[in-house]
């Protein structure tokens, strides 16, 4: 009998198999480390154009610019309030029952409880008189009298 018959006898050196994954792997592992490398690198960087949330911030606001006036009433008490084109205008309104106020001219309303102040801030962008009213009461609490 020869060698080659026997079963189990080696016929030499058996090629190998590559697995077929093992690069797909490597190639995944190269993209999640330059994805990890990345973010790093964007989160130590620093931030030249930094954004400042502060309400003193406004839109257009820079250094040398004064801050706008504020002009402060309170609805209906002040039945006339008065401002110029530009002033911020913060009005603390009262109702007697949950209601909308409203500057249908503006585009400006908000929200009002019963017996709660609701305060409105806005910036009177144009000049001329607009009325205050409660929307579903159909009321008018007072007029903002815009000049320029």
């Amino acid at each position: 009998m020869d060698a080659s018959s026997v079963r189990g006898a080696s016929r030499g050196p058996e090629p190998v198999r590559h697995n077929q994954v093992v690069p797909w792997r490597r190639l995944i592992l190269v993209a999640v480390l330059l994805i990890v490398g990345a973010s790093l690198v964007n989160a130590i960087a620093p931030r030249n154009g930094r954004v400042d949330d502060s309400p003193s911030a406004g839109a257009g606001a820079t250094a040398s610019t004064p801050p706008a006036p504020v002009v402060e009433a309170s609805l209906p008490r002040d039945k006339e309030v008065r401002a110029r084109v530009g002033d911020v205008i913060r009005l603390v309104v009262r109702a007697p029952s949950a209601d909308v106020v409203q500057l249908t001219n503006l585009a400006v309303e908000g929200p009002v409880d019963a017996g709660q102040p609701s305060e409105l801030v806005f910036v009177a962008d144009r000049a001329g008189r607009f009325p205050v009213s409660l929307r579903d009461a159909g009321e008018s609490i007072g007029t903002l009298r815009v000049t320029s």
